[in-house]
């Protein structure tokens, strides 16, 4: 019991104080979407690189065609591109964040309700993240896909690989996995939102901090990577506290729990979802329809071929941040020995994932 008030002590200081921060930060610089309303109005945002240049992982700017037959306007839409899956990936990451960050605090409702009322916070937070994305995302379709109609996203990191499909069953995710998983559901949901944040912080750290990147654009990322250092903060404590805290037995049901980290990590998706889009980029794009299919064709096998290797070992940028923060977030979960154990042996299974844990060391 001592244990367990102790929890609830920590856990509701500190969900007091990110709410507080969170109303603080919006009070002062108001919403994301305000931001990207206001960066499109001005049309020098076109004429300014998004991200610094190494944030492709497929190496495009390595290949003939890019070096050689591209513009530089076009290179400068390669740049604006690569912002667009990056954040059109964490859109569909938050989308499901929404509704499963309701699930997997439902158990705190009577017993430490400022851990729900921190959620609401948050997806209030993500949904204004969506919004600000959809302006950018509109906006990059417009002008480089311009007999485009649908939106221009990236297949979904996790879950299905279709956004219809993970619409219609997040809520039965949800439902299911609480009843299934018990405690663990909560403390390998927040466990995974915690590492896919870590993930693509550094990244985002770069954009806010890089001096020839377009203002506004280097404020969206900044104002975003604050509530995302409370995101990490809130995955870190809640996956740490959850099974101390929570009345519900964790089940440890290890072909269950296998699969939802196969679904929270799915194998080969983090090199199909970047290649699917810019399959789509060199087939659709107005901006690249004067270079001929053959060499538009060569530079896909280029990115298709270096993909797998470069997935294979962390980016430079997240050498240290990415593998700290999620030694500690795994280490220090409240999952089991023997399911930690299993969690790290299924992200280990897959190259493009083995990296983003091999930091992490558990007793045997």
């Amino acid at each position: 019991m001592a244990g367990t008030n102790a929890a609830l002590n920590e856990l509701s200081l500190y969900c007091d104080m990110a709410t507080r921060h969170s109303y603080d930060q919006y009070e002062k610089h108001g919403t994301l979407l305000s931001k990207a309303v206001a960066a499109f109005r001005d049309e020098s945002v076109w004429d300014a690189k998004w991200v610094p240049d190494d944030f492709d992982v497929c190496d495009a700017a390595s290949h003939p065609v890019w070096e050689q037959r591209f513009t530089r306007e076009q290179k400068l839409a390669w740049n604006h591109l690569q912002w667009a899956l990056d954040y059109s990936a964490v859109a569909q990451g938050e989308r499901q964040i929404i509704v499963l960050n309701n699930f997997a605090v439902r158990e705190y409702g009577d017993i430490l309700p400022s851990v729900c009322e921190l959620e609401r916070r948050e997806s209030f937070e993500e949904t204004d993240h969506i919004d600000a994305f959809s302006v950018v995302l509109e906006g990059v379709r417009a002008r480089y896909f311009k007999t485009r109609k649908t939106p221009l996203q990236s297949i979904p990191a996790s879950g299905f690989s279709s956004e219809t499909l993970n619409r219609l069953s997040r809520h039965a995710i949800g439902t299911v996995a609480t009843f299934l998983l018990g405690s663990n559901f909560p403390t390998l949901f927040f466990l995974a939102r915690g590492m896919k944040t870590h993930g693509f912080k550094p990244f985002e750290n770069s954009i806010a901090s890089n001096e020839e990147g377009h203002a506004a654009m280097r404020m969206i990322s900044h104002l975003h990577r604050l509530d995302e250092s409370r995101h990490m903060a809130t995955s870190l404590n809640l996956a740490r506290l959850s099974s101390a805290v929570l009345e519900t037995l964790p089940r440890d049901n290890k072909l269950l729990f296998r699969l939802a980290v196969q679904a929270a990590f799915p194998k080969g998706r983090s090199a199909d979802y970047r290649l699917v889009y810019w399959r789509a980029v060199l087939d659709e794009s107005t901006i690249y329809a004067d270079i001929p299919k053959e060499e538009r064709d060569a530079l896909y096998r280029h990115l298709e071929a270096r993909i797998g290797a470069n997935l294979q070992s962390l980016h430079e940028r997240q050498a240290r941040l990415t593998r700290q923060a999620n030694k500690r977030i795994v280490e220090e979960c409240g999952l089991s020995p023997e399911m930690k154990r299993l969690f790290v042996d299924v992200m280990r299974s897959d190259p493009a994932y083995a990296a983003t844990v091999d930091a992490v060391r558990l007793d045997n």
